[in-house]
């Protein structure tokens, strides 16, 4: 107990710290720009959701095999609520990437240029 205060104060200290460095890194990584396309998109969520799942995860499994005490069942129900959410986020966005990088057979590819305006052969190729 006697170390309790002072690891407390050494979190309270270091937090701002830890957190400009999260989101520095996030700012590198390009995790704050706007998305390229819509892979990056999926790409970045798929991230966000691994990152996600390894942080409650471990909670969960800390918690359950210390078999909860009462007070901190509601908090073991919020993570796993937590867990089941960002592992359909990330399903999802797996599932999205999936089909933009292999689309059906005939449909065209959802990044594909829109096709130039026809020349006019009337105007000498003008399309004014």
């Amino acid at each position: 107990m006697k170390w309790a205060w002072p690891l407390f104060v050494l979190a309270l200290l270091a937090a701002p710290a830890l957190a400009w460095g999260v989101a520095r890194l996030a700012k590198e990584l390009g995790f704050l720009d706007p998305p390229w396309n819509a892979e990056h998109e999926e790409r970045r969520t798929i991230i966000a959701s691994l990152y996600a799942l390894l942080l409650f995860l471990c909670v969960f499994l800390y918690g359950y095999a210390n078999s909860w005490p009462r007070v901190w069942i509601l908090f073991g129900v919020a993570n796993a609520l937590a867990l089941v959410f960002f592992a359909a986020v990330g399903l999802r966005a797996v599932r999205r990437l999936w089909r933009l990088r292999h689309p059906a057979p005939g449909a065209p590819p959802a990044s594909a240029p829109e096709p130039a305006p026809a020349e006019d052969p009337g105007t000498g190729g003008s399309p004014s």
